[in-house]
């Protein structure tokens, strides 16, 4: 069978590149390594949570781990289920700033319009903060209804607003979640509200404008005269070619995918951005418990001018949840836990951040001898990261009225944040030099250097990686990839 364009993929890359590609009328395929069925949550809330090696939480769904009782990030990475990650991400959607893009062969302006088209799909608001001036959102797409989701606490936590914009930005966190919604606490055990692409890919499937093959592992692809020819390493049956592919495998299964197909076989590299995770206690006034709120970031601040050590832009996510914080003080204090005052505990929060790849702790290569990760650490961006971050989170202490509890602080292992690619990085082809030429990358409209009309749309095809969520910005760039080659 021969299709206009078959997408690899059922996640976030993979759903922004089907939008883009309705539009043509053309025949779509969508291939995806898992079948149909909804992943139905738990009921009992302690076994929707399981931890890894370092004892931090991860909403539980079916996929591959060696041990019933930790996980390790990189099999999350490797899993297969219909929607990918969007099962089990934080939803957090907010742009990458301009200077994130610096070395990027695309601009912040070139993904604005797909940025916004994104959001409206994805339900994400903008509200009247110093987030929305920074990225000069129109007024007109401000709206705060969403804002009676939000907690008491973080209301309360921006009520002081003493410092310098020149420095930083803060503002409501943009998560995709329906503002419809009247109540909410459960976002982080599988809330309904929480955008994921399952629930769109099936009505696309279900209204027939796309064609979807469950179960299938693209293993391979080659190219036969002007065609595109599909090998999967769990069925020898299909004989499917393409005359354009679109692969959003994964930050993890993409690259594979790649090297399979190459001639001469070469190692990938991948980066991440990494993560850091600090809880935290709240010294301002007090305001009141109301668990019927989102539970989602609550809020975001992007440190952009640096203290002693260059990072480039921070991303900061403020999290509060409550019914997760008494799971993981069950976790950490066992039975001791109930010692801790509730007045104590309503102001126990979480700050996480993440660092741009230039400057993370972990770098690693999948080698071409058995696609297996080894991992590099660099111990000079280690002592950077622990003592820049330290210094930034001192001074946002002090500007919203919290502390710090460094003592239990995790700088997470290679994987933890999720947010890894560049292994087939966009470069422009015009500015390649002689040298790099013999590299794999793709061009700056997402084809692959070596193969025409294959298309890599997730986060592989980042030039880098930067601070803050990938999600919105993997959707964006897949739209466009898939809008432009339209053109071809």
């Amino acid at each position: 069978m021969i299709y206009d364009n078959v997408v690899i993929g059922s996640s976030i890359s993979a759903l922004g590149c089907i939008l883009g590609l309705l539009k043509s009328k053309k025949k779509i395929l969508c291939i995806d390594g898992s079948s149909l069925n909804n992943i139905k949550a738990d009921q009992n809330t302690n076994e929707k949570i399981i931890y890894c090696s370092q004892k931090l939480p991860l909403k539980n769904f079916k996929f591959n781990r060696k041990s019933n009782y930790k996980f390790e990030p990189l099999e999350v990475l490797e899993s297969k289920s219909f929607g990918g990650l969007s099962n089990v991400w934080g939803a957090n959607s907010l742009r990458f700033l301009k200077n994130d893009f610096d070395e990027w062969p695309i601009s912040y302006d070139i993904l604005k319009n797909y940025y916004e088209k994104c959001e409206e799909l994805m339900k994400v608001s903008h509200f009247n903060d110093d987030i929305s001036e920074e990225f000069k959102i129109n007024g007109k797409k401000i709206d705060e209804s969403k804002l009676n989701l939000y907690s008491n606490f973080i209301k309360v936590f921006f009520s002081k607003k003493n410092y310098n914009k020149i420095d930083l930005i803060a503002g409501f966190s943009r998560v995709a979640l329906n503002p419809n919604v009247d109540s909410c606490s459960g976002c982080f055990f599988g809330c309904k509200h929480v955008f994921n692409t399952r629930d769109y890919l099936k009505k696309l499937i279900h209204s027939k404008d796309i064609e979807y093959k469950e179960n299938l592992n693209l293993k391979k692809f080659s190219l036969k005269d002007n065609l595109i020819e599909l090998e999967f390493d769990n069925s020898s049956n299909e004989k499917i070619f393409a005359k354009k592919l679109y692969i959003g495998a994964g930050s993890v299964q993409t690259p594979k995918i790649v090297m399979n197909s190459l001639e001469k076989k070469a190692d990938l590299n991948i980066i991440e951005s990494q993560y850091y995770l600090f809880p935290c206690f709240y010294t301002g006034k007090d305001f009141d418990t109301d668990l019927n709120h989102h539970t989602l970031s609550q809020a975001q601040i992007v440190y952009k001018n640096n203290i002693k050590h260059k990072l480039g832009n921070v991303c900061y996510e403020v999290k509060y949840d409550q019914k997760l914080m008494n799971l993981i003080l069950k976790k950490r204090f066992s039975i001791f836990h109930k010692l801790i005052p509730n007045f104590i505990k309503k102001r126990i929060f979480v700050i996480t951040c993440q660092i741009n790849s230039n400057n993370s702790v972990y770098t690693a290569k999948i080698r071409k001898e058995d696609q297996k990760f080894e991992i590099f650490e660099n111990k000079k961006n280690r002592k950077k990261i622990k003592k820049e971050i330290s210094e930034q989170m001192r001074v946002l202490g002090k500007n919203f009225n919290f502390l710090s509890l460094n003592i239990f602080s995790k700088l997470g292992n290679f994987g933890r944040g999720y947010h890894l690619g560049a292994s087939l990085p966009m470069l422009d082809e015009n500015k390649v030099n002689d040298k790099n030429l013999k590299t794999i990358y793709t061009k700056k409209n997402g084809e692959m250097s070596q193969y025409k009309n294959v298309f890599i749309i997730d986060s592989s095809n980042f030039s880098t990686i930067p601070s803050g969520s990938v999600s919105l910005t993997v959707m964006a760039n897949a739209l466009r990839i898939a809008t432009e080659s339209l053109n071809d």
